[in-house]
């Protein structure tokens, strides 16, 4: 589950997050040059098409590209599937269907799971949790 294992591609939460903010744009691209026409699909498929084309635009290195955009779909990945706990736990807001407002400890948290390496692969989401309230305290960190 540790996505970082093994890699030797660094992935920082500061640009982890710059993706994140592009993410508005990317999902309104109606065509990719590696999957074609996508028109106004946003379902996972489409959404995750847009995402390689997007990374692949950002990075010259395709393994870097495809590296970055497997965490970036498996950090969304892991928070989708875990919801339903994140929400109870008031770091995550469901905002329509299949939308959320993620709060940025959350988001430090999952990320901090899938690209540190030595984490444990077997980091629960109640683990999860625990470290996102440890990024409450101390944002900075």
């Amino acid at each position: 589950m540790n996505a970082a294992t093994g890699q030797d591609i660094l992935y920082s939460y500061e640009e982890f997050a710059d993706n994140l903010k592009a993410m508005d744009m990317v999902r309104g691209w109606e065509f990719t040059n590696r999957f074609g026409h996508l028109g106004d699909a946003q379902n996972s498929q489409a959404n995750s098409a847009r995402i390689v084309e997007y990374f692949s635009d950002c990075y010259g290195d395709w393994r870097e590209a495809f590296r970055k955009a497997e965490v970036f779909l498996s950090i969304h990945d892991y928070i989708g599937r875990n919801a339903g706990l994140f929400c109870s736990s008031k770091l995550l807001d469901e905002i329509a269907a299949d939308r959320y407002e993620v709060e940025p400890a959350l988001l430090r948290a999952v990320h901090y799971a899938f690209t540190t390496p030595g984490v444990p692969q077997d980091f629960t989401p109640k683990g999860i949790i625990l470290l996102a309230k440890a990024f409450e305290e101390f944002p900075s960190a």
